[in-house]
């Protein structure tokens, strides 16, 4: 029995329908982007080559990234440009530069910035950002990406997936304006439940320019359908950098086709954060090990490909039932064209209910069946006689069998007729495209024994593969002997995301750490506070703490140290009085062994306990108190 065969019409001759806004990938949401920031040169362009190089890869048309508010916003925290309210500066961070090589390699992308959470100060003595310093505070960031980068952020949302204020919307939105900025306002980058709020304010309306919602699930409420604005899914995907792929085809097409959403954003950008932290695997690609310059590409990438090289924000889609709808046996098809009218895309994808599921997304999508359709282009395309065709068959795991160049088509009369069976992507253009590639270098472990001083390091940068879980760390310059060292940077809790540890804490090596090691670190308290190093700390993200053998000192009545079972510093296994005293530099070293763990001070033993290497696995840390402190001379090794 053949595939049922049917006939679409491709048409621009009564008009055109809603701007394409693009396809982008968000840098954020938790230090996603944190270790591609320790790649060598090489690796790190070629990276961003497959992200954002228009005709090579992805060829993204947005880059979403998150205002750094020192805060936990899933697998760690970004360090904010503000730490303090008299603190200023924009050399902080990762994201400042990833905007940059983006905006080098397209002009034309799209940027977009959104806090996940803020530092304490802007609450002026609350737990709410709803403050004039929440505008000082966004307001700087935008300005500082002008003078120290010439970027300029195209849009700004609000709060990600918390509350939003309308007070805080409009003085934010006068501003912006005040400022000679021309960036626009997203709101509120949440769910689909604030549509009837607005409905009811015309002033909260005129506000925003976009309204973005996360993980739609192509669906659309009607009380937002009926909103005379801009409309994105501005999250989306949460899907692993290749076994997701069928779904990201299927959402990317059918996000405009059943709810005329005029961009798609990824999270996240690239998966580049230690396994182990939630989310592991998810990202448009792959890059985690600095060390080696190992990183993959996977399917999901070629399926932004299908989008992205063959289209750019500002092009228009066809109308539904004109280039654009759903396809009788299911999938569905969606056509573009370009300013000028003379180029056309048309993306077609087949995915089947039963292969792939989109992450947060109850949508329930019909069954589909091979079938054989001809999509026929009027008279409005008649200058168009032949299309470059590339195909994916998300059926098939090789990734080096996606996005392949199947030829060109020759249109018998604007008509063309292809073969789909279930489970695949088609990408039919008036433009060619490239499979860009490159050659990574083999995967190797995090290299042991393992050490820093922080001397080499620039000023304000995050020291190679640490990775904060809480709180702020970051190279300062002491103008002493003691040269550059490593300072935990917020001094009070923060107007947070989700749960933060007790006590800040940075992570680095292996979360399946399993063997005898010891860790050493220099350490100075400031003026009070807690000092800590660890092993086997299990856990990051939000939450309260991990579990892990924790050796901590603190200034408390002039030294106190304690051999704890996790990172909040609570129920000690051993303890004791040690002479610690602020402004004074100590070596703490921890090391666990397969019987006991014994914890020293200026290599003296202080404490010993029963915790041994069976008792945790995970990566080595150092932390801290809410205070300053500083660190030196790390160390990390197999015991001798």
């Amino acid at each position: 029995m053949s595939d049922a065969l049917f006939t679409y019409t491709v048409s621009k001759a009564t008009g055109l329908s809603k701007r394409f806004d693009g396809v982008g990938g968000l840098s954020g949401g938790g230090c996603v982007t944190r270790l591609l920031a320790d790649y060598e040169s090489k690796w790190y362009s070629q990276i961003m080559d497959y992200l954002f190089l228009p005709g090579f890869g992805a060829s993204l048309h947005i880059l979403k990234v998150e205002i750094g508010g020192d805060v936990q916003s899933t697998d760690g925290t970004e360090p904010s440009h503000m730490h303090t309210a008299d603190d200023e500066n924009y050399r902080r961070g990762y994201e400042w530069n990833t905007m940059v090589e983006a905006k080098r390699r397209n002009p034309n992308i799209t940027l977009y910035a959104l806090s996940w959470g803020f530092p304490g100060w802007v609450g002026e003595g609350t737990k709410s950002p709803w403050t004039n310093s929440t505008v000082r505070y966004t307001i700087n960031w935008l300005l500082g990406a002008k003078k120290y980068y010439n970027l300029d952020i195209d849009y700004v949302g609000i709060w990600n997936e918390r509350d939003w204020n309308k007070g805080y919307t409009l003085t934010l939105k006068a501003a912006i304006a005040a400022a000679g900025l021309k960036t626009k306002i997203v709101g509120h980058d949440s769910w689909w439940d604030f549509c009837d709020t607005l409905a009811k304010d015309p002033e909260w309306l005129a506000a925003v320019d976009v309204i973005g919602a996360h993980y739609v699930g192509s669906s659309i409420p009607k009380e937002c359908a009926a909103l005379d604005k801009i409309q994105w899914s501005s999250e989306d995907m949460s899907l692993d950098y290749d076994t997701g792929s069928l779904c990201w085809a299927r959402s990317l097409n059918q996000n405009y086709v059943r709810a005329n959403l005029t961009a798609t954003i990824a999270w996240d950008l690239i998966n580049s954060f230690y396994d182990g932290l939630p989310w592991g695997g998810v990202g448009i690609l792959r890059a985690n090990e600095p060390w080696s310059g190992h990183y993959q590409i996977g399917r999901l990438l070629w399926v932004s490909a299908h989008w992205g090289q063959f289209t750019k924000a500002g092009w228009s889609f066809l109308k539904h039932q004109s280039g654009v709808g759903l396809l009788d046996n299911g999938g569905s098809y969606v056509s573009l064209t370009d300013p000028t009218g003379q180029q056309l895309t048309i993306i077609i994808e087949t995915m089947d209910r039963d292969r792939s599921q989109c992450a947060h997304s109850s949508t329930v999508y019909y069954n589909t069946t091979n079938q054989t359709a001809t999509f026929q282009l009027d008279n409005s395309f008649s200058h168009i006689t032949k299309l470059y065709v590339f195909f994916t068959d998300l059926n098939i795991l090789d990734v080096d069998q996606a996005f392949t160049y199947k030829g060109i088509v020759t249109l018998d009369s604007g008509e063309f007729t292809i073969q789909l069976p279930v489970g695949v992507l088609y990408t039919l253009s008036t433009i060619n495209g490239t499979k860009g590639a490159y050659e990574a270098p083999p995967s190797q472990p995090f290299p042991l024994p393992y050490a820093d001083n922080f001397d080499k390091h620039q000023v304000s940068s995050e020291a190679p593969y640490f990775s904060d879980q809480t709180g702020s760390w970051e190279i300062i310059d002491t103008a002493s002997t003691r040269g550059k060292t490593m300072r935990q940077m917020v001094p009070e809790t923060t107007i947070n995301w989700c749960d933060e540890a007790i006590y800040p804490y940075t992570i680095i090596g292996n979360s399946s750490w399993k063997q005898p090691l010891n860790v050493s670190v220099d350490v100075t308290i400031e003026k009070n506070g807690t000092a800590f190093v660890a092993l086997g700390v299990s856990q990051g993200g939000c939450g309260t703490g991990s579990p892990g053998i924790v050796f901590s000192v603190s200034t408390t009545n002039n030294g106190f140290w304690q051999i704890t079972n996790n990172t909040q510093i609570k129920n000690p296994v051993a303890s004791g009085m040690v002479s610690i005293v602020a402004g004074t530099w100590y070596t703490l070293t921890l090391v666990v062994l397969q019987d006991y763990s014994i914890g020293y001070v200026n290599g003296d033993a202080v404490g010993r306990c029963e915790l041994n290497a069976s008792s945790s696995s995970g990566w080595a840390a150092i932390g801290s108190s809410w205070d300053y402190v500083q660190f030196d001379n790390f160390r990390l090794q197999s015991p001798n």
